[in-house]
């Protein structure tokens, strides 16, 4: 029957014990512990090589890679990088195969940066901070004018190398956009003299449309 596992070393010990006494034929001892003739010549050798430690079974991993990177290559590309610290993989691996064109294989970019953080020469990604889930929700809106949203679109650079910042107000009721402005500061100033001409605007359109219902309001003169 088979060997169990948790009593694989005892089993062997016993065979190469029964093999040292001389008193049985080898390959009736081989056929009484259900192994091959080969692998009991096999535990015997690596008995008399190693000792006990020999019957363990031995890891199969490969000790060496057949697609290892050359050494050479490696101190090439860590000696491109210390010269050169904000260069990363895509930029190396062109650099090399322009520079070491007689070279046969130049490493992928994914093989240049794992071989960057192992060398510890890759800083690990910051993480982003959690926004945490806003504890006041958005205003009951019925009617317009109730509430204006404001945003600042983000910054970004134009034709002429100025820098612009897009400011945004709506009415959240019926997304009408009230104003749409270009400022060259994100100040208190400049979006102070915004939100007073939006004011003034509203103001002169509320005017206007109380002197029309008026108008409409009153009845023509008899003839």
């Amino acid at each position: 029957m088979p060997w169990k596992e948790t009593k694989v070393i005892e089993e062997r010990i016993k065979f190469i014990a029964a093999v040292k006494s001389g008193q049985w034929c080898f390959a009736d001892l081989c056929r009484d512990f259900n192994i091959s003739r080969k692998t009991g010549y096999k535990y015997l050798k690596n008995y008399e090589s190693e000792g006990i430690d020999g019957l363990k079974d031995k890891s199969r991993k490969r000790i060496t890679q057949s697609n290892e990177t050359p050494e050479k290559i490696v101190h090439l590309i860590v000696s491109l990088r210390e010269d050169h610290p904000s260069w990363g993989p895509k930029k190396l691996r062109p650099i090399l195969k322009a520079k070491f064109h007689r070279m046969k294989q130049i490493p992928s970019e994914t093989t240049i940066g794992n071989i960057l953080r192992k060398k510890g020469l890759v800083k690990p990604k910051k993480k982003r901070p959690r926004v945490p889930q806003s504890l006041f929700p958005f205003s009951n809106v019925v009617a317009p004018n109730d509430v204006w949203c404001v945003d600042f679109k983000g910054h970004f650079t134009v034709g002429n190398g100025n820098r612009c910042d897009p400011l945004t107000i709506t009415d959240a009721y019926s997304r009408y956009l009230l104003a749409c402005e270009i400022l060259n500061k994100t100040n208190a100033e400049q979006t102070k003299a915004v939100f007073e001409r939006v004011f003034k605007n509203m103001d002169y359109h509320r005017q206007s449309n109380q002197i029309m219902d008026h108008l409409l309001q009153v009845r023509p003169l008899a003839a």
